[in-house]
């Protein structure tokens, strides 16, 4: 029988609307992946990460009420925690930086969020049989 490859599941935690959508519906358009699930809270977003154990997160570095930073330490420090995609409005070496500090596997700016998200994706999360 032959191997299948398994969908990537994505889970995307932003405050935004507008970016939730459109962030959504550009992941539901990606070969190999599925929208595992979204959040526009940071307590959503850790309720998501267990319930549906995405294997990757792209977080918004300003949710509300545990924000930046703190928030992927806690997500990184979940039980089979996800890969983490930091999402900041501007991508910048320092918060780059501070990111990876932080426990997050890359960082995304906003505004090259579907040119880069491609690159990120092949990185973290390599092709897989089922």
């Amino acid at each position: 029988m032959p191997k299948t490859q398994a969908l990537r599941r994505i889970a995307i935690a932003d405050d935004s609307p507008a970016f939730l959508a459109a962030a959504a519906g550009y992941i539901a358009s990606l070969p190999g992946c599925t929208l595992a699930g979204t959040a526009s809270s940071a307590l959503d977003a850790l309720t998501l990460v267990e319930s549906v154990a995405p294997d990757l997160l792209l977080l918004d570095l300003g949710l509300a009420p545990i924000r930046g930073l703190e928030m992927v330490r806690r997500v990184k420090a979940s039980p089979g925690a996800p890969a983490v995609v930091a999402l900041a409005l501007f991508y910048t070496e320092e918060t780059a930086l501070q990111a990876q500090s932080a426990g997050a596997d890359a960082l995304i700016g906003k505004e090259t969020f579907v040119t880069g998200l491609g690159e990120i994706l092949l990185r973290l999360l390599p092709a897989r049989a089922a």
